[in-house]
């Protein structure tokens, strides 16, 4: 019989750690429960039309995370963020389903001084080394991009050293080919006085309807004068981008005080080809804000789509 190893598998290894569920400290042990609730209006414009205006949900979530000493030496470590959306029938809602209920994330881990190891649902490694770093705006960061999603079977290390920061993540299969992994990934930052350098890559299996391919990553951020700015670029192969000739992505972002600024030109994503993202965020007090964003979208077919979004963020 052929045993196939797989994240369920591993997760099982990792909960004998045997997680505490109270939310009070102890020497060896801490449990936390919390929520992030996220309630706006937007108004939405596309060009030949006419703008409307809604109350929606914008990614409200509740979150748990915990730890427990195995050893001296060895942490077991999880995380759960489950999406929570208030409008259940999703009626008259753009793009209801980016904030409906789902599991964002839910992955278990050991660190210690070799690193960590997380398995389950989370960013991979492209995303830790790349798209992070311009994926600041509250709302449509890096939709763009590619590798800005979440995945649901990864196995990732992280590791520092010195100033060296290390990355190498793969996503298992959830079918029964004979694949060891879907996809991997890895990923290298480098920190030099105050700027920070990353190159990533992410490479397919050649599998069912999957062709495979590759995809390079290269991001640069740093101060310059009165301005956080970071950079990222991306190219993907014709196979990895799923068409007939291969894709770049650039983003740049800015921020000064609770300003920030996101502009991405890409060719890759469903006819968007460019966005930016304008916003605000005003702190109303030490665990809620208020946040602006104004977006502008172009389109393949030369129509815009216009965004402003007001919205109240309370976590407890």
């Amino acid at each position: 019989m052929k045993y196939r190893f797989t994240t369920t598998t591993l997760a099982l290894v990792l909960s004998a750690a045997q997680f505490g569920t109270s939310s009070i400290a102890t020497a060896d042990s801490h449990s936390e429960l919390s929520a992030s609730v996220r309630i706006g209006l937007t108004y939405q414009e596309t060009t030949g039309s006419d703008g409307e205006i809604f109350l929606r949900n914008f990614g409200t979530r509740l979150k748990w995370k915990g730890k427990k000493a195995i050893n001296d030496d060895l942490t077991a470590i999880g995380y759960v963020e489950l999406g929570l959306n208030p409008d259940t029938n999703q009626r008259n809602v753009p793009d209801a389903s980016s904030g409906a209920d789902r599991t964002r994330q839910l992955w278990a881990g050991i660190k210690g001084g070799f690193g960590t190891v997380r398995v389950g649902a989370q960013y991979a490694s492209f995303y830790d080394t790349i798209s992070s770093n311009t994926d600041i705006a509250w709302w449509g960061s890096c939709w763009t991009q590619f590798e800005c999603a979440r995945e649901t079977n990864v196995i990732k290390y992280n590791a520092t050293r010195g100033d060296l920061s290390y990355s190498a993540s793969i996503v298992a299969p959830e079918d029964e080919d004979d694949n060891f992994a879907d996809q991997f990934e890895l990923g290298i930052n480098y920190v030099w006085n105050e700027y920070t350098f990353g190159i990533a890559t992410s490479i397919q299996a050649d599998s069912g309807d999957n062709d495979g391919g590759s995809l390079l990553g290269l991001m640069a951020k740093g101060d310059l004068g009165p301005l956080g700015v970071a950079l990222t670029l991306q190219r993907a192969d014709a196979d990895f981008a799923d068409d007939d000739n291969s894709a770049n992505n650039l983003t740049v972002a800015a921020t000064h005080g609770n300003y920030y600024l996101i502009m991405n030109s890409g060719d890759n994503v469903d006819g968007t080809t460019d966005f930016a993202t304008l916003g605000y965020s005003y702190k109303v007090s030490s665990n809620a804000l208020m946040y602006f964003e104004y977006q502008n979208v172009s389109n393949d077919d030369s129509s815009d789509d216009t965004f402003a979004r007001a919205t109240f963020k309370l976590d407890f």
